[in-house]
């Protein structure tokens, strides 16, 4: 369980380094299937976007919480973050769907931030 959460925090880290630099393209590009029939590229990359000009660069991230959900759909793991911005703070969920070789895929995000709604 802690190596599959440690893949885990590696990708939140990876998806904050991207995040940071701009990357939203290449950021969907790294999603898995499943956010690929949630939502489409344009309505995904113009969120991150906002994320990062409303927020700016994140300066420091914690998990405050994690889930395993396995069924007959696939094996999930959820990993909630307290997320500091540059001009504020959010909560975030990853939700990441375990692939072949344990690779883990992006299959939903979502961030809750009051300074987001406001700026």
């Amino acid at each position: 369980m802690k190596e599959v959460i440690g893949k885990a925090d590696a990708e939140v880290v990876r998806f904050h380094e991207e995040l940071d630099a701009g990357h939203s393209q290449e950021i969907w590009e790294a999603t898995g299937a499943d956010m690929r029939k949630a939502t489409t590229r344009k309505q995904f990359v113009a969120l991150l976007d906002a994320v990062h000009r409303k927020l700016g660069n994140v300066r420091s991230s914690k998990q405050i919480g994690w889930n395993r959900n396995a069924s007959t759909n696939g094996s999930f793991m959820t990993v909630t973050n307290q997320t500091v911005f540059e001009r504020g703070s959010g909560t975030e969920q990853f939700v990441f769907r375990k692939g072949e070789a344990d690779k883990l895929a992006l299959v939903g995000y979502h961030i809750q931030s009051n300074e987001m709604m406001v700026n």
